[in-house]
């Protein structure tokens, strides 16, 4: 072994062994297809629908990218049906209500006005907003890093 393989940081060598295992966990929560289907609707909203994508997000619609909702805030008038496009590997949801954190537990607070269930890959999910307000919705799989918000004006 030359010299400069002999002093290297094993601290360092964790780092890097702990960082890889994260990511592969991350990775495989994406991919996992456990969370709760819901279909409790309110009057304010129509049927959803999952239909294949290839859509970029337009000014009704947020892509699922990067385990994230974009945009994370979208203005839409009364009316209007908003379309998120699943691009990710693995399934996410489009469920209403808000999350809680505390100590690094996400609690989850549905609120039952929509839930997409399970959205896999190139798929998407509809939602008509008729009532002004703010709408708040989160993944049930990624409900700590992933919220987002429709205000209908």
């Amino acid at each position: 072994m030359s010299p400069k393989h002999r002093h290297r940081n094993p601290l360092r060598r964790s780092a890097v062994v702990l960082s890889t295992v994260g990511l592969a966990l991350v990775l495989a929560a994406c991919g996992s297809s456990s969370g709760s289907k819901s279909s409790g609707a309110s009057s304010d909203t129509t049927a959803k629908s999952t239909s294949p994508t290839s859509a970029a997000a337009s000014g009704d619609a947020v892509n699922i990218k990067l385990i994230a909702y974009k945009p994370t805030k979208l203005t839409v008038a009364a009316g209007t049906t908003v379309t998120w496009h699943q691009l990710d590997p693995g399934v996410h949801t489009v469920t209403s209500g808000t999350v809680t954190q505390d100590g690094g537990t996400a609690t989850i607070h549905p609120d039952g006005k929509f839930d997409s269930g399970e959205i896999a890959t190139g798929k998407s999910f509809d939602e008509k907003f008729d009532t002004p307000g703010t709408h708040t919705y989160f993944c049930r799989i990624h409900p700590a890093t992933m919220q987002a918000e429709v205000t209908v004006k």
